[in-house]
């Protein structure tokens, strides 16, 4: 009998693990023992950290958004067509034209979305680096004819996607304007509803030299309430206002439609409830989630997502051929590039237990930002897991024997041994 995979969302996680099982699952695809679908929106396939150089260094949108179709390995079997509702306890999900699949094993790649209509005005008066290439080009525009006055770079919800964008976005402001030589006749704020600059309290230090440097101020606790569009102010829950020429705004995010549609959220912003270490959803088997789609305690970014697909590649593998004995648990690492302006950068590395560490911009780390981008059309393919597996280190650990899950029918709950 064919074990089916059914991966719903073409993102990064979506796209990495149903390559990594088709390398890995490659001879029992052949002999018609697995299949693996991976189910997409529509056609395109967006790097998503190229948003900042459409938005603040004017690239071209077009080069960031590829064809799904031409990124995936050969057994991977692409549906572009969304998917309205999935029912968990039978590993179901339900397609826009009315059809329906069943899968053995189901994994949840589906992202998370923006949602500017959280905040009352935002809609109308906030520019956007978070909801796409094309929407950041709209903010490259505005600085191409910005002359003076208040930019405001406002986290207006948490969490978001890329937790150091908002602060890369004010090192990048601060950088093309001193490059078209007005620097001195623009006031940039930046609004934060953390205490500090980042939420980490090591790399805040980092962000708010830097920002004292080049002169950003910083309004910390700001939670972000309402926009007036007349007035051009932006106001929190707090109290306080700001008035802004041109707001830069992360605006709220959210579980996707079908999470929310399918009621499978764990809270009001839908994110879905998942084992941190094992990356299955919470109460039921053999179905998994990663990506920002999860309420995993861990940055939502691209890195997360593709050290998630790696582990859950391998232990699904496992399981398909009957080696569960190995399986392994994911022990939060994340590595996210922050880039300062000047050709300098950071990266925020950390784990479940190791916090990040306080560290100096370098030109090194930008470069290795920039090359991690060259690389990201291939990487998708899993073409440079021997260099991340280098870069990385260790991402997981071995399940402990007493850890190992005893398998419940599809729809009872799971149980510790």
């Amino acid at each position: 009998m064919v074990k089916r995979i059914g991966i719903v969302g073409s993102g990064d996680g979506g796209t990495l693990t149903a390559n990594l099982l088709a390398a890995k699952l490659s001879a029992q695809i052949k002999q018609d023992q697995v299949s693996i679908e991976l189910f997409g929106k529509d056609e395109a396939h967006v790097f998503q950290p190229g948003n900042l150089d459409v938005a603040f260094k004017g690239a071209s949108p077009e080069q960031f958004v590829k064809e799904e179709s031409t990124l995936l390995k050969p057994g991977v079997r692409f549906i572009a067509e969304p998917v309205t509702r999935i029912n968990l306890a039978d590993r179901e999900i339900a397609l826009l034209s009315g059809g329906k699949r069943s899968f053995d094993y189901l994994i949840l790649a589906t992202g998370s979305e923006s949602f500017p209509e959280g905040i009352d005005g935002l809609t109308k008066e906030g520019l956007f680096f978070h909801k796409g290439p094309f929407d950041s080009r709209k903010i490259w525009l505005a600085l191409q004819n910005f002359q003076g006055g208040n930019i405001l770079i406002a986290i207006t919800g948490v969490p978001h996607k890329c937790p150091p964008s908002p602060n890369e976005a004010a090192f990048l402001v601060d950088e093309y304007l001193r490059k078209r030589g007005i620097r001195d006749k623009a006031n940039i704020k930046f609004l934060t509803p953390y205490p500090r600059a980042y939420p980490s309290s090591e790399i805040a230090k980092t962000v708010q030299e830097e920002f004292d440097k080049r002169g950003i101020e910083i309004a910390s606790f700001f939670n972000a309430d309402s926009v007036d569009p007349k007035n051009k102010t932006i106001s929190s829950l707090e109290g306080d206002t700001f008035s802004y020429d041109l707001l830069l705004a992360v605006p709220p995010h959210r579980g996707a439609k079908v999470i929310r549609d399918s009621e499978i959220g764990s809270d009001k912003d839908e994110w879905i409830p998942t084992d941190k270490r094992r990356l299955n959803v919470k109460n039921y088997n053999n179905v998994y989630a990663i990506g920002d789609a999860t309420d995993i305690p861990t940055s939502k970014s691209g890195v997360v997502a593709h050290l998630e697909s790696v582990l859950l590649s391998k232990n699904l593998t496992r399981e398909v051929i009957g080696r569960e004995e190995d399986q392994e648990v994911y022990n939060g690492r994340i590595n996210c590039p922050m880039e300062m302006g000047r050709r300098r950068a950071i990266f925020v590395s950390a784990t479940y237990s190791e916090p990040p560490k306080y560290q100096s911009p370098s030109f090194v780390k930008y470069e290795m930002k920039r090359a991690f981008g060259r690389l990201y059309w291939s990487a998708m393919k899993g073409s440079w897991e021997w260099l991340f597996r280098l870069y990385f280190g260790k991402t997981s650990t071995k399940l402990e024997s007493e850890e190992i899950l005893i398998k419940p029918s599809k729809s009872e709950p799971l149980i510790a041994k």
